[in-house]
């Protein structure tokens, strides 16, 4: 039985669970993100950190000339080293500051509000889009996966 358990803990099998909430909208011009994060466990654990990953996926182009690029914006480690036992939660609040990447054409854009109305005209030639997506992954002592929550942000 303490090998079953050994091999259970070592692969995150009735293990830590983290789980991530966001409000339903965000403006993304603030260039924050808040939230909150719980994790629970089944089964007594030490968790080390918790490590926060903003990532944006920046898509232009139609079908077959179609290119996706992805971006991290923000990573932050938050360290807890605290343990955590059988059907207890912990909950935290986090606020995520990041600075957004900007293509040549928002920087062009940037420069006047003549070049503003050109660059929003080729953004719907090429059918640019961003999509943002926040990860939360739990580092947990003698896991080797780590386990994780990952929620796609939508912007107002």
């Amino acid at each position: 039985m303490a090998l079953i358990k050994k091999v259970k803990d070592w692969l995150g099998i009735e293990g830590v669970k983290i789980a991530l909430s966001l409000p339903e909208t965000m403006n993304l011009k603030d260039r924050l993100v808040t939230g909150s994060y719980s994790i629970s466990t089944q089964s007594d654990q030490y968790i080390e950190s918790v490590t926060l990953i903003l990532k944006e996926k920046y898509s232009r182009g139609r079908r077959k000339s179609k290119l996706i690029d992805e971006y991290i914006l923000k990573e932050e480690t938050i360290i807890i080293d605290a343990a955590i036992m059988t059907d207890e939660v912990i909950t935290q609040e986090f606020e995520l500051t990041y600075d957004p990447l900007k293509s040549a054409m928002d920087k062009m854009g940037d420069k006047n509000f003549l070049y503003r109305g050109l660059t929003s005209i080729a953004k719907i030639i090429k059918n640019t889009k961003s999509t943002y997506t926040l990860i939360a992954e739990v580092s947990v002592k003698g896991n080797k996966l780590k386990p994780y929550d990952k929620m796609e942000l939508v912007a107002d």
